[in-house]
Parts: structure tokens; C-alpha cells; sequence
């Protein structure tokens, strides 16, 4: 079983002495102890901890807050914060980097290693989805059919090379562009959907409408007819943070 590494950052000699024995005896590995911002920036970037505590009032130039913002530049190592000193103000000032947690010295043992353990599971769901992520977008770079992947705001991510072929777009001059407004996205003659209740509801102008069976527009202008899939892209738990989408090129539509 591969062993999960700590990075240690507390100025008080004592006091990291006293974690690193703790953690020992909990079956972490300790990757090493840092004094100042600094010095745990660059130990970050050297040996990629799982996890970082961070203790706020350290020795140099950075507290631990302004040291785990530079961290969070360059990685979403999860970061848990020690400290004596627990005013509104730190608080705050702790929330806005995305910290797993803030722990209260002297810390509790079993409060320690709970959150340690939490915030190491967190980030190995995240890395799993982001490994889905990048499976569907391999498999995309294979396939004959028109791929995308958006955003929640419709922003395009991702497009493969099929892509190309039916927009008459560069992938890289896609992303981050709007998909239903690049494409200009409608239901085709063939496509209109009958139901009456989804007619009403598209006549409210609330929603981007997929229709099975849409007609695009290519960078020259033509319109083409496709059929249309799209999903949810798996992601941690039930926190869907993009959507698939799937077009294959049917033919100019009538208007062409």
C-alpha cells in the first residue's frame, strides 16, 4: 500500500518535532519540514506531498495563508491549517484559498487524522474524474463524429478533430467561445420537437435547447443538419462540472 505524504510547515521547532512523531506513529510519511513560505513552496513543487499542514503564523516574508495562495498557483495540494489563533479576520482570510480545513492548536489527534484522511480522499476523487475527463477526450480524438466538451456556461473546453472537418473551425480558435452561439444551434425542420409542453417552455427563452436532430452553422456560412447526443461527463460524486455533446453530420440542411 503506497504511503501518504505530509509536508510540515510550523516554524516552532517543538511543535513540528511533536507532528512528525504523530504523524510516524499514524503510518504517514513525512517528506519534509519547512520554516518559511518559501522554503514550503519550494518543497511543494520538489516532492508533491498528498497533503500540506500549514501552520498561518510562520517565520519570513509569507504567513501560511499567502504561502498556500502561491501553492494553489501551481497545485490543488489540500491544505489544512494550524493554528492558536482563530479570529474572524484569519478565518476569513483562510476560506478565500480553498483550504481543506483549520484546526485549533493544540490539535486533537483524532481530529487530525480524520481530516488528513479526508482531504487526501477528496483530492484522489478529483484526480479520478479528471482521469475520466481525459479517457473521453482520448477516445473523442478517435472517432469519425463531431466531439465537444463544455463548461456549465456553455463555454466550449474541448473539440476534437472531427470537429474541425464538420465547423470548418480550428479547436483552438473554439475554446472558450460560447458552443450555441459558434454554432448557432437550432432544431431543424426534422427536428422540431412536438410535444406541446417542450414548445412552451422554449417559447419562455430560458433555456439552450439540444434537439436530437439540430442544423449548425459552419465557418463558411453553410448550414448543416446533424444528429445530436449529449450527457453529463462524470466527475466527483454527483458534481457534474461539464457537459458532452456529440454531432454527426447528416447533410446540407434545405436553406443550403
Amino acid at each position: 500500500m503506497q504511503q501518504k505524504k505530509v509536508l510540515i510547515v510550523e516554524d516552532e521547532g517543538v511543535v513540528a518535532l511533536s507532528l512528525q512523531s504523530i504523524l510516524t506513529k499514524m503510518g504517514y510519511t513525512i517528506i519534509g519540514t519547512a520554516i518559511t513560505g518559501d522554503e514550503a513552496v519550494k518543497l511543494a513543487q520538489e516532492r508533491v506531498p498528498d497533503v500540506i499542514l500549514m501552520d498561518i503564523h510562520i517565520k519570513g516574508t509569507m504567513d501560511g495563508i499567502q504561502t498556500t495562495e502561491k501553492i494553489n498557483e501551481f497545485s490543488d495540494i489540500p491544505v489544512i491549517f494550524l493554528t492558536a489563533y482563530a479570529d474572524d479576520e484569519t478565518v476569513a482570510r483562510a476560506l478565500k484559498t480553498r483550504s481543506h480545513s483549520y484546526l485549533v492548536k493544540p490539535v486533537n489527534q483524532r481530529e487530525l487524522y480524520s481530516n488528513i484522511e479526508f482531504a487526501i480522499y477528496k483530492r484522489r476523487l478529483r484526480d479520478q474524474a479528471s482521469s475520466a475527463r481525459e479517457k473521453l477526450e482520448l477516445a473523442l480524438t478517435k472517432m469519425p463524429e463531431s466531439g465537444f466538451i463544455l463548461d456549465l456556461k456553455n463555454r466550449i473546453v474541448y473539440a476534437n478533430p472531427a470537429s474541425e472537418v464538420l465547423t470548418g473551425n480550428k479547436a483552438e480558435h473554439m475554446i472558450g467561445r460560447n458552443f450555441f452561439e459558434l454554432l448557432n444551434i437550432t432544431p431543424s425542420q426534422r427536428g422540431e420537437p412536438e410535444d406541446e409542453g417542450v414548445q412552451k417552455i422554449l417559447a419562455l427563452g430560458a433555456i439552450d435547447y439540444l434537439p436530437p436532430v439540430a442544423a449548425l452553422s459552419t465557418e463558411s456560412g453553410r448550414r448543416r443538419n446533424a444528429f445530436l447526443r449529449a450527457g453529463l461527463v462524470r466527475e466527483e460524486r454527483d458534481d457534474h462540472k461539464n457537459v458532452f455533446i456529440l454531432l454527426k453530420d447528416t447533410g446540407p440542411t434545405n436553406l443550403a
